[in-house]
């Protein structure tokens, strides 16, 4: 059965974020209204009085604000926790409660009429963590990579929670928490803020560790750098005739080649010249992606060129006769997923070339082979200046080829050494690799 690479569906890294904004708009609009507000002290009145007399429409949206995104937050990271669903259900509900209970604060204020139904919020708000972290965090302890992070929500979670708390009931008697004293706001504004905390910690966490892992090494191909190398790179039309010709001899006339990290293209071209191959190519710069297409086109051949990971592929099962990939493997972030890919696109008996700068290549090499490219003066300094620095730095040695070969879903290889260049070639069974 066929089947294509699809990133596995996880919430919205905004819902997410959610968690680490809302505690920021809520916090600064508290201080700049309790700033703005005469009379109004900061350390001993409570954040909730802020909702009620002249402009506290604005406190109100505040608490209806960040309950709504905080409990929306709460819910995605929970959510993007790699755990079972009920697990991530718990944490969910648990989490949220303290958002919610903001929510309910605002909706119901301190106002004489509904000072019953506020205080309800903030028991909610500031209570729950007490149990709710612990139980997060023993989730947390039993997945991989969060047990740090689990540990401290269940150690320090509910001790540092009871003893804020603690300051913040004893601050001012209680028939006197509506108009405040004492340090009782500076006692409220400690505690809420690292209730919230917790939960904007680990959404960061999350965001952090679900970004887009880089399927590449260095800096990105796009734009002028992109631009540069194809310009550079145009080189002798022969030499890509001549390694065009070394793939045709390894294919059936009307069989399927896939080239990846093309770059400009230029190699893919000349293969579709040659006549009777489907050729694709399939690179991780969009700008190369778009500069290879309009080479195609002045050229004259078919050739669907497309932007992907190539450990990622968005090819079907058993597409390809043929898979090389030139100047490129030593970039790859994850070369075993690569080479893994190409296994899966490849059809039984296919085979593959991989051919790329030898980490053994002496100075001497790497100067001759950049002065046979003919370039300008600076540009010659400056391609030679990046085989020595960043270049070499990436290379395999033959070992290490062999070493990842193993790893994948190959498990050997051959590799031929020649020049300042390694080809490392692969094959599913029933192929026979070139000498």
């Amino acid at each position: 059965m066929s089947t294509v690479r699809v990133e596995s569906e996880r919430p919205s890294r905004w819902l997410v974020a959610c968690a680490v904004v809302a505690p920021l708009v809520f916090d600064v609009t508290a201080f700049v209204a309790g700033a703005w507000r005469p009379g109004y002290s900061l350390v001993s009145r409570p954040v909730s009085a802020l909702a009620i007399g002249p402009h506290g429409w604005v406190m109100r949206g505040a608490f209806l604000l960040y309950g709504l995104l905080g409990a929306l937050g709460a819910v995605a990271a929970a959510h993007s926790l790699p755990t079972s669903a009920r697990r991530r259900w718990c944490c969910a509900a648990l989490l949220a409660l303290t958002p919610l209970g903001v929510l309910w604060a605002g909706l119901f204020t301190m106002a004489p009429a509904t000072l019953a139904l506020h205080n309800w919020g903030v028991q909610a708000a500031f209570g729950s963590p007490i149990l709710a972290l612990p139980i997060v965090g023993l989730v947390l302890r039993g997945v991989p990579g969060w047990r740090r992070f689990g540990v401290w929500m269940i150690v320090a979670g509910p001790l540092l929670t009871l003893a804020l708390l603690g300051g913040f009931v004893q601050s001012v008697p209680f028939e006197q928490m509506v108009g405040g004293g004492g340090r009782f706001g500076l006692w409220q504004r400690a505690l809420l803020l690292e209730v919230q905390a917790w939960l904007a910690a680990l959404a960061w966490l999350v965001l952090r560790r679900s970004a887009p892992a880089k399927a590449y090494k260095g800096p990105a191909m796009e734009g002028f750098i992109a631009n540069w190398y194809a310009e550079n790179t145009r080189g002798d039309a022969r030499e890509y005739q001549a390694r065009a010709q070394v793939v045709a001899e390894q294919v059936a006339a009307g069989g399927s080649i896939l080239e990846l990290a093309p770059g400009p293209g230029y190699l893919a071209i000349e293969l579709a010249k040659l006549g009777g191959y489907r050729v694709q190519g399939l690179d991780i710069s969009r700008t190369f992606v778009d500069i290879a297409n309009e080479n195609a086109r002045a050229a004259g051949v078919s050739i669907e060129f497309r932007q992907g990971n190539a450990s990622q592929m968005p090819y079907p099962d058993e597409s390809f006769d043929f898979v090389l990939c030139r100047a490129a493997f030593k970039n790859f972030a994850d070369p075993v997923g690569a080479l893994n890919e190409i296994h899966r696109v490849l059809k039984p008996g296919g085979k593959a070339s991989v051919l790329d700068l030898r980490k053994e290549a002496s100075p001497g090499e790497i100067t001759a082979y950049v002065e046979h490219m003919r370039l300008s003066a600076i540009n010659t300094l400056w391609t030679k200046l990046t085989f020595r620095f960043f270049l070499l730095k990436n290379a395999y040695t033959r070992e290490a080829l062999q070493r990842l070969a193993a790893q994948s879903r190959f498990g050997n290889c051959q590799v031929v050494s020649g020049g300042i260049e390694f080809d490392l070639q692969v094959a599913k069974p029933g192929a026979e690799l070139r000498a």
